[in-house]
């Protein structure tokens, strides 16, 4: 009585190699003597109730084997309930209704031999041997049980069983490879497949189960309509068909399973893992899924298995543990499932060999057999084997019983053994290098089980009472010198010089955004510059994408608000050439139609998927409530902007709005501004087109607070609720910046802000809730928060928002310690950052856009230091107004509106996620 899994052979493929004599294949035929087994003898039939059975006769001895599929097993467990498929098993061999002594002990005092049990992923068998003079005993007993166990099961003994189940469990976990197997269990499957749990199941859920669940799995899988029972030796089919209708024709049918009949995990690439253990030797286990679309491949690729590993003179034998001496042993095997099946190759590391040493290894010995095969003789001389081992089994009625009921079960056919030795007898090498190469070469599953090393810490020689402090901070930081000239057609040209950067960044930054100009559509602006080198060709007819990866460019086009740009980085030596490239595509894009069609796809599928995921619309639905709809800051993207998308108007807004007298190109890295200008005149100084569009300054939004609004938007049936806040503040004001940045962080810092410790650290009822203020070169700007909370929460989440910004600008102003702690995080953080020639780029194009100094990092520490408590506090008062908030909450309003109006927080819109009002 045991679980196992499907064994990785079918038992007549079992027997080992010999000397049999192995002519060579011709061109067309197979020539190896086969011998003559044109049938097994067999009867099949049913009875009313649904049960199956197979009879085959053989007089040869006084016996009778008798075996019982349940076509039931682990796979059809649900879950919270695995392990039941064989604990059941061993409940099976316990007292019924009319049968106080154990089965076991029956079928001794009968003379059986053999007697057992076995649970698997797809079926639970029972099987016995017993004298002739006996059938009718084992067959009252079998067919007992399958009517009536559920009647002698009591506490007691299922008490009992769960007892020995988990201590068969805790027996096998002291194996190492029990642990590997249920770690590839749950990685090679998908979670909720049949097989993605071990057979054995969890000690949870067996300790969990009642006597009435067990009742239930013995009523729901147990009945004669799910079985199919096998007769092999002394007994003729009509004593057999009597005997059968007898003892078995009033058993219940039973009700029929519904399950999954085919379900292979798809690997779209190679998945590796790694596994520490007590394992004796690093081992490398890889695995592919193999659907049970054609018998015949998966039979050839049980032959491939098998030539593959095993002795000496194998392929992957010879060329791992002989050859390469990376490996002490290579296994090779195929495990056949109902619901698809895996090629496994496992080899175990010779000691001192690292598994990436192992692993080319063996990528080099499955390509070498995936492109040759197998070799001639090597094939032969299993093919020979394996029909010597069939034709002995032959012998004896116990093993001819077993495969009838094996070929019934699994495939439908109980002479499907015989099918499958036609198939194996006219197998030639060609077809088995075939279907191995078809496999070897997918994605695979790899896991590398390892020991776990041998590894002693040193003595302590560290005071742990408390932290050493850190030394003096370097905060100050070094910019590097600029250099601005304009060229005559007004482009401009900013470079930094860092000597001693191999690569080089450049950014082509337009004054013109989404937002900048109300007569064009915001798809338009975002197109012109994302699709820029899309699908594109250079002058010489090779695809752009080709051309950025043989320079090792890497480039990328963006609009943002206010600004768009041109971004690529270059190897020093590879500038020119960039420069040719992407002067080419920023003065003559072509925009291919393929390009804009998918673009205006993504952008219609973006209208479609805002729709289906509400949870996304929660800022653009706080800049709707605050801008309004006649306000480019607050339309939202329809379909009608998605069509406004055509090659024709991409081209029109790139002659008119990408033009030089726009434009300003920033270059950062080890290139002298002599040499800069010298690349931009030559690919950029006669580059003409009309004058720059005026862009007029964004509004400042009226002082007077308009009073509090809250928007909700329903998601049905979600778990959690989002929450966007947020409210107008002035516009940017580079000599306040430093104390509104330092009050916003003390309030909203998604790690150290108040409205996080609340939500997050102290209540539990967030993932993460912070805020920012979302600046703009001109026009009033946001303070925005935002995070998601428990849906049962929302409410609460808003009142103890609505008290945090109520306090935070009356009551509880944020606190020196609060200060002292942002600045000093917000100085020596920014010290970091500035070690890459993106960073200085970055700084660079704000200061550009927003007409700062571009040496204004240098000074950071300085103005975060000239920030006092009451200067922050002043800050908090200005930007945060709790009266004028705009909260905009998503989430099922069935669960969360009646207790958001309860609070009075605000008047109550419900809109849609396009920011319509719907009451």
């Amino acid at each position: 009585m045991k679980s196992a899994k499907r064994a990785l052979w079918p038992l007549w493929l079992a027997g080992t190699a010999t000397c049999l004599p192995a002519p060579a294949w011709s061109q067309t035929k197979p020539t190896t003597p086969v011998a003559q087994v044109a049938s097994v003898a067999f009867e099949r039939f049913t009875l009313p109730n649904g049960l199956t059975a197979l009879v085959h006769t053989d007089h040869s001895s006084p016996s009778v084997f008798v075996g019982l599929w349940y076509k039931t097993g682990s796979r059809d467990e649900p879950p919270g309930k695995t392990g039941f498929a064989h604990l059941f098993e061993h409940l099976m061999f316990q007292s019924t209704a009319h049968r106080p002594q154990e089965y076991m002990a029956a079928l001794k005092a009968i003379g059986a031999v053999g007697a057992n049990g076995m649970t698997r992923t797809d079926d639970t068998v029972y099987f016995e041997t017993v004298p002739t003079n006996a059938l009718d005993s084992v067959l009252w007993l079998e067919s007992d049980r399958m009517g009536y166990l559920d009647g002698g099961i009591t506490q007691g003994l299922l008490d009992e069983q769960r007892r020995v189940v988990l201590n068969e469990k805790r027996q096998g976990e002291l194996r190492p490879e029990e642990m590997a197997w249920r770690h590839f269990l749950t990685a090679f499957y998908p979670a909720g497949h049949p097989y993605a749990h071990p057979t054995i199941g969890s000690t949870e859920d067996i300790e969990g189960a009642t006597l009435d669940d067990v009742k239930r799995w013995f009523q729901g899988h147990y009945g004669a309509g799910n079985a199919v029972l096998v007769l092999s030796g002394d007994i003729d089919v009509a004593t057999a068909r009597e005997k059968i209708t007898r003892y078995f024709g009033a058993i219940r049918p039973g009700t029929p399973i519904s399950r999954p009949l085919q379900w292979t995990p798809s690997l779209t690439e190679t998945r590796r893992d790694r596994l520490y253990g007590d394992f004796a030797q690093t081992g490398i286990s890889r695995s592919w899924p193999i659907p049970n679309t054609s018998p015949r491949d998966t039979t050839l690729l049980l032959l491939a298995a098998r030539a593959m590993a095993g002795p000496k003179d194998a392929p992957l034998v010879r060329a791992l543990v002989t050859d390469a001496k990376v490996a002490t042993g290579v296994t090779a095997t195929v495990n056949e499932s109902a619901l698809g099946s895996i090629l496994n190759v496992a080899i175990a590391l010779r000691p001192g060999v690292s598994p990436e040493v192992a692993e080319h290894a063996l990528d080099a010995a499955l390509a070498d057999y995936a492109a040759k095969g197998p070799p001639p003789s090597r094939l032969q001389s299993i093919i020979a084997a394996t029909d010597a081992s069939l034709l002995r089994s032959l012998d004896d009625h116990g093993a001819v019983g077993n495969r009838l009921g094996e070929g019934e079960v699994a495939h439908g056919d109980p002479a499907y053994f015989l099918k499958q030795r036609t198939w194996i007898n006219e197998a030639r090498p060609d077809d088995v290098r075939t279907v191995a190469a078809k496999w070897l070469d997918r994605p695979y599953y790899e896991l590398v089980t390892m020991p776990v090393p041998d590894r002693q810490a040193a003595s302590a020689d560290v005071d742990r009472s408390h932290m050493p402090p850190p030394g003096p901070f370097k905060s100050q930081i070094v910019f590097p010198p600029v250099t601005t000239m304009t060229l005559a057609n007004g482009l401009k040209l900013v470079v930094a010089q860092r000597t001693g950067t191999a690569t080089v960044d450049l950014s082509l930054q337009f004054a013109d955004g989404t937002l900048t100009d109300p007569g064009v559509a915001p798809t338009i602006v975002a197109n012109a510059f994302r699709l820029l080198g899309a699908g594109a060709r250079t002058r010489s007819g090779e695809p752009v994408e080709q051309r950025l990866s043989q320079l090792g460019i890497q480039m990328g086009a963006q609009a943002g608000p206010w600004s768009s740009a041109v971004r690529w980085s270059v190897a020093n030596n590879r500038l020119d050439d960039s420069f040719a490239l992407v002067a080419d595509l920023v003065r003559h894009p072509s925009y291919p139609q393929t390009a804009v069609e998918d673009a205006r796809a993504d952008a219609m599928h973006g209208v479609e998927a805002k729709a289906r995921n509400p949870f996304a619309a929660g800022m653009p639905l706080l800049n709707r409530a605050t801008w309004g709809d006649t306000d480019p800051r607050g339309h939202i993207p329809t379909k009608q902007d998605a069509d406004a998308v055509s090659r024709q108007r991409l081209l029109d807004y790139q002659s008119d709005h990408i033009v030089p007298g726009d434009a300003t190109l920033y270059v950062v890295g080890d290139v002298s501004p002599e040499r800069a200008r010298a690349l931009v005149e030559k690919y950029f100084g006669n580059w003409g087109g009309p004058a720059p569009h005026p862009h007029q300054p964004m509004p400042v939004a009226p002082s007077e607070a308009k009073g509090p609004r809250l928007i909700l938007v329903d998601a049905p049936g979600a778990p959690q609720s989002s929450i966007t806040v947020g409210t107008l503040i002035p516009p940017f004001d580079k000599d306040r910046s430093a104390a509104e940045n330092l009050a916003v962080a003390a309030l909203a810092d998604i790690g150290s802000g108040r409205l996080n410790a609340n939500l997050r650290q102290d209540k539990g009822w967030s993932y993460g809730f912070g805020g920012e203020i979302q600046d703009a070169p001109s026009g009033s700007r946001l303070f925005v928060a935002r995070g998601t909370v428990q849906a049962d929460r929302t409410a609460a989440s808003l009142a103890e928002l609505r008290r945090e910004f109520l306090e935070f600008v009356t009551t509880r102003p944020p606190t020196e310690a609060e200060l002292n702690a942002q600045r000093d995080t917000m100085i020596r953080a920014a010290t970091l950052r500035y070690s890459r020639n993106a960073a200085f780029l970055d700084s660079l194009e704000t200061s550009g856009s927003y007409h700062l100094a571009y040496d204004r990092p240098t000074t950071l520490a300085q103005r975060l230091d000239a920030v006092t408590p009451q200067a922050m506090q002043d800050s908090a008062r200005r930007l945060l107004r709790p009266d004028a908030l705009t909260w905009v909450v998503i989430g099922d309003l069935a669960t969360i509106e009646p207790q958001i109006r309860a609070l009075g927080l605000a008047p109550v819109e419900v809109w849609d996620v396009h920011g319509r009002k719907l009451r």
